[in-house]
């Protein structure tokens, strides 16, 4: 099954964000990553995620790494990164050891995460194949075969996902 990212757009549920790529890379950001909230756009809400305005954006120093907070995890208040500079998007949580860790490789490929998540199930329902269970195990390899750095954390984001599809939860 082969997903066009652009796709994503139709999930959004809030305006997209505008932002200015030369700002967006004077800031730090990537230029992979300022190429996506520019060409396919960023909301200011998707599912339980929040992306800021530019002007809200903040450097933050975290374990002698420079990172820029660009949202949050709403149900948690998790800050959502990018490594300044770098192509990664990361999380925080209480729960891990270093504080921030990997979500995604980019902005591209957590979208693209959440694209899949929503056209795998649809495709799976209309098919009338459809269980908790086996939609877990097509999401995990779909995912792997992606970003396989997204899955490697046990406790993290797109593991406990899984898990919970995987569980009936």
């Amino acid at each position: 099954m082969d997903y066009d990212i652009r796709e994503i757009r139709e999930y959004y549920d809030s305006e997209i964000r505008d932002y200015d790529f030369n700002e967006l890379v004077g800031l730090g950001v990537s230029r992979e990553n300022a190429d996506f909230m520019i060409d396919i756009g960023v909301p200011e809400e998707f599912d339980d995620f929040v992306f800021y305005e530019l002007n809200d954006f903040k450097k933050l120093l975290i374990g002698e790494v420079q990172f820029i907070k660009i949202g949050h995890y709403a149900s948690y208040g998790y800050g959502l990164y990018l490594k300044e500079g770098e192509g990664g998007l990361f999380t925080s949580s209480s729960f891990h050891h270093p504080f921030v860790y990997m979500l995604n490789k980019n902005l591209r490929t957590f979208f693209l995460f959440q694209l899949i998540r929503q056209e795998l199930s649809s495709e799976m329902r209309q098919r009338e194949i459809y269980t908790s269970y086996k939609y877990a195990i097509e999401l995990r390899k779909l995912y792997e075969q992606i970003d396989p750095a997204a899955l490697k954390d046990v406790e993290g984001y797109w593991s406990h996902l899984i898990e919970d599809y995987e569980t009936g939860l």
